[in-house]
Order: C-alpha cells, then structure tokens, then sequence
C-alpha cells in the first residue's frame, strides 16, 4: 500500500503496541518499499544499543523516540549514529513545545498528550499552543483528511504523521489512506509544501 500511496515516509514500529513488527518483518518491509520513501523507526524508551543496533543495519533512514527519552539519552545516540532523530513531545502547553526545541535532533513531532499512553490518541491538540520555531517538526493527533487543510494552514509543519485516522478495526485502510494524502498533496496545489507521512504502518 505505501508503494501505490508513496507517502515520503514509512513507520516501524518497534514498541509495544498492536502495530508492533520484528527487526525481520521491518527489513522484508524495507526491501519491498520504494527507495524514495524513506523508513522511521518508532521507539518508546528503548535501550539504546538496540535502537542503534536497528539504526544501524540498514532498516532504518530515521530514528522516532517517542517516550521519556532525555536530553543526555538523545545525545548518546547521536554519538553513536548519523540517523536523523525525530523526538516525539506529548503537547500539554507551549512551554512542552519551547522546552523540546532545545533538544539535540533535527526534528520534533507534536502530538496529543495521553496520561495513560504515548501517541495514538486520534485525537488533535490546541495548535494555538504552537510558537514560531526554526526547528522542523512533525504535526501529529488526530490528523484527518476532513481537518489536514487547516493544520496546514494554521501550524506550517515541516510533514504530517497520520495513523489511526487511517485505519478501519486496527488494520490500515486503503481508502483511507488515499482520501488523506490526496487532501494533504491538494494543499501542495496552494503554495503549502508539506512532507508526508503514514506513521506506524
């Protein structure tokens, strides 16, 4: 589905979760995916010599950190791969927000804070709490193809992480799918450049 769809990214999952996949289904998946659609590794407080054991294998393009990972966890892993890292941050404010700008990755990924969970909330957050930042970021929560024209409009992403918006009983939903990247590529047409992705396939 990611071949016919060609978001510009891809997301393995290698944290606990339903969307879970081993370091051999990932690298089957990496073989079959079109070399422009790039593969993110999505962890949540992992040990570090396995993420950078996956970075490293030739499975992965991007690194998602998308748990309680610090500033000195973050800074390890740099020193021990060139992957670019993507830090998830659980929006509660724009002092959340303000305070992840500072970290040592090349992106953030804003996304719906959960008590009780990290990402896969479906649900949006305030993006009046988003400043004017120069880092690169990834809007995520609730991104639907009834509201991505406004998140492109209102926030400036860098790219989108869709997931469960996409999904019909778990399971990612072609139609879905399409309906979403055709909303997101149709805003392309308006002057808002934009990278896409279908997180967590």
């Amino acid at each position: 589905m990611a071949n016919r769809l060609k978001p510009d990214f891809a997301g393995f999952v290698f944290a606990d979760s339903r969307r879970r996949i081993t370091p051999e289904q990932a690298a089957g998946m990496k073989k079959e995916l079109l070399p422009e659609i790039r593969s993110v590794g999505v962890f949540v407080n992992e040990e570090l010599e396995r993420v950078v054991s996956l970075a490293e294998s030739g499975v992965l393009d991007l690194i998602q950190i998308h748990g309680d990972e610090d500033e000195a966890y973050i800074r390890r892993l740099k020193e021990r791969t060139e992957k670019p890292v993507i830090k998830a941050v659980r929006v509660r404010g724009q002092e959340d927000i303000l305070q992840a700008v500072k970290l040592p990755c090349e992106y953030l990924l804003l996304d719906t804070y959960k008590a009780d969970g990290y990402g896969g909330s479906g649900e949006t957050f305030c993006w009046d709490w988003i400043p004017e930042i120069t880092k690169p970021f990834f809007l995520a929560g609730g991104l639907s193809a009834e509201n991505i024209a406004e998140a492109l409009k209102c926030c400036h992403p860098w790219a989108v992480d869709v997931s469960s918006s996409v999904e019909t009983e778990g399971r990612k939903d072609e139609k879905k799918a399409r309906r979403f990247m055709e909303a997101v590529r149709a805003q392309e047409q308006h002057g808002r450049p934009h990278k896409s992705g279908e997180g967590h396939l």
